[in-house]
């Protein structure tokens, strides 16, 4: 791995072992429990106190300017161990190792929130307030601003792609920026602002991928996508690999994905018809479950293809007013920042138990066979908890008859 290389893919953990804060055979024990725990090794270290919040900021700061070219990899390191030795900022480090050079302000605006922020899409403040809520959730900012409404999806997606393409050097910043507040202030896409300005709108193409295909069969959510499309950008893995990091969608499922787009590319499928497939294998957590869940495919061959409405026990709990907006919009993030699925976020804060899971989920596997309607689905479990009835029961009250699944 050559030296540039190095810098364009540091981790946290190799920076803080390079630069003496953390020893090597700490950062294989914390990596191990990050896996096992699914949290950010820098939450693991600073709450087991390794290292301090202050010194984690500046590790994460360093990683910033050393991706974004700001600053060499060996210089970035030696300014980190001694702003941390000797209690100096990262400014006054850089300076105190190079001070033959004039004190010069460290290029930072190849992140998001100065990009979002030069773009006019945030205030100071918004960025600001944006980002104590990234360290207390663990959200990336992006999805804290869209959360918030302060961005929309589509702009969003256009700063991403922004992004890569200042970080791909294909113009100098300003002009992308200036593409991108045009398209902003038009209410016209990023590719066609791209084009006006004589930038090939090919570059920042978001082709149909691994994580839209998963949206369209309803195995992910477009947020869950976006959050990891962040995620993708900031930490250089490919959008396959976070997706199954996260647990948004199990590792059998996103790889036989990956191999169901191809045969989309291939013209042997269509999207809907893909999409259908990956509805089939979402839940696999084995070869041999994929393999089971493939195996059944060609008994339904000659079925309609066509898009089934997805129906999600979230949305059954809040239908029913058995859980609020915020509360789901609180749990989101929990879910998120502790990488947990949401219904067990759901459980685990006493929002609902055991029996309205069960009630809910049998309503949404009723709903995903067509068996009964939403509005049906919404009357039933209210019903059923008012009265202590089971949800076959309710139904068979109202006369809409107990369906065999």
């Amino acid at each position: 791995m050559t030296e540039e290389t190095a810098a364009a893919t540091v981790q946290i953990g190799d920076l803080l072992v390079r630069s003496g804060l953390i020893a090597p055979e700490l950062l294989d024990e914390v990596n191990r429990l990050a896996f096992k725990m699914r949290l950010p090794i820098g939450r693991i270290l600073t709450t087991h106190g390794h290292i301090t919040d202050e010194a984690m900021a500046m590790a994460i700061e360093m990683q910033a300017l050393i991706r974004d070219r700001a600053l060499p990899l060996d210089q970035g390191v030696r300014a980190l161990a001694v702003a941390t030795a000797e209690g100096l900022t990262l400014d006054e480090a850089i300076q105190k190792l190079t001070p033959q050079k004039k004190a010069r302000v460290i290029p930072t605006q190849n992140r998001l929130g100065e990009i979002l922020l030069a773009a006019g899409f945030a205030t100071p403040k918004q960025i600001e307030e944006g980002l104590i809520a990234v360290a207390d959730t663990g959200l990336p900012l992006g999805m804290v601003l869209y959360a918030r409404g302060i961005i929309s999806r589509t702009g969003l997606n256009s700063a991403l792609a922004a992004q890569k393409l200042i970080r791909n050097d294909v113009a100098e910043r300003d002009k992308i920026i200036y593409v991108l507040k045009n398209a902003r202030l038009r209410a016209i896409s990023l590719r066609q602002s791209l084009s006006e300005n004589n930038i090939d709108p090919d570059l920042a193409q978001d082709e149909f991928g691994v994580g839209e295909l998963l949206v369209l069969s309803g195995a992910i959510s477009e947020s869950q996508l976006m959050t990891a499309k962040e995620i993708e950008s900031v930490e250089s893995k490919s959008i396959e690999q976070v997706i199954a990091e996260l647990g948004f969608a199990s590792a059998p499922c996103v790889q036989a994905t990956v191999h169901i787009l191809k045969m989309i590319r291939e013209g042997v499928l269509f999207e809907n018809q893909a999409a259908q497939i990956v509805k089939k294998i979402q839940f696999a957590s084995s070869t041999q479950e994929l393999n089971d869940a493939l195996a059944t495919l060609g008994e339904h061959a000659d079925e309609d293809m066509e898009e089934q409405p997805v129906y999600e026990v979230t949305e059954i709990l809040r239908r029913a007013g058995l859980v609020s907006d915020k509360e789901l919009q609180i749990a989101t993030a929990l879910s998120l920042s502790n990488r947990n699925p949401l219904l067990k976020t759901l459980f685990d804060a006493k929002l609902v138990d055991k029996k309205v899971l069960d009630m809910a989920g049998q309503c949404k596997t009723y709903l995903d066979h067509n068996l009964i309607q939403p509005e049906q689905a919404t009357i039933a479990i209210t019903y059923a908890l008012d009265n202590n009835l089971t949800i076959d029961e309710t139904l068979d009250c109202f006369g809409w008859s107990a369906p065999e699944v």
